[in-house]
């Protein structure tokens, strides 16, 4: 998938060995994320442009989430995958999570938890979304009465904010240990993220 190609050139790296014949279906959407395990604010001296949404809007700041998903919806297919929302944004994912059934995210911009459901949303590719088709996959999650999480579950595990120079340094730097911590499987993709700047599997920013 095109958005699986960060801004800054860097790949969402799959194992070779990871891949499967048995491919499972797509399940049904709108479908909630099952569970909030982390939270973490940031901020960046420099932003990115986020290629996860039609519109490509500059980003500074945001959420650092994990989620525990469905291994299913985010299962690497060579087609549209199910899109995972908070509120009125697409989520960034910066792994698989297929093995783990964790999911790494970047929400974009402020966004109060307890007020926006995550949901995944019909299979589509991000970089198409745009507003218009956020405000259906609202309407269809609220149809199938997906809640946000609950104020003092977002508190048990929200973590202290941090800034960083940019994105490479936060995925060099927070997103790695989060994919280690959460992820394991997928250690390949933190060590293309600490690649030092013009290596092989990382391009210069």
């Amino acid at each position: 998938m095109k958005a699986f190609i960060l801004s800054i050139g860097i790949f969402i790296l799959a194992s070779p060995a990871l891949a499967a014949p048995d491919i499972p279906p797509v399940p049904d959407t709108p479908s909630a994320v099952a569970d909030l395990v982390h939270v973490r604010a940031f901020r960046l001296e420099n932003g990115y442009r986020y290629d996860w949404r039609q519109e490509q809007p500059m980003v500074d700041q945001g959420v650092l989430a994990v989620f525990k998903v469905n291994p299913d919806l985010v299962y690497p297919r060579n087609a549209a995958e199910p899109v995972l929302y908070a509120g009125d944004q697409t989520v960034q994912r910066l792994n698989s999570g297929h093995q783990s059934g964790y999911v790494i995210a970047i929400i974009p911009g402020e966004v109060d938890l307890s007020r926006a459901p995550v949901w995944f949303g019909q299979p589509d590719l991000p970089e198409r979304v745009n507003a218009e088709v956020i405000r259906t996959q609202r309407d269809l999650a609220d149809n199938a009465d997906i809640r946000s999480f609950k104020a003092d579950k977002i508190e048990s595990v929200r973590q202290q904010p941090v800034t960083a120079t940019d994105l490479s340094e936060l995925l060099r730097k927070h997103i790695a240990e989060l994919v280690l911590e959460y992820s394991p499987q997928e250690r390949d993709l933190v060590e293309t993220w600490r690649l030092p700047a013009g290596q092989p599997g990382r391009a210069a920013q």
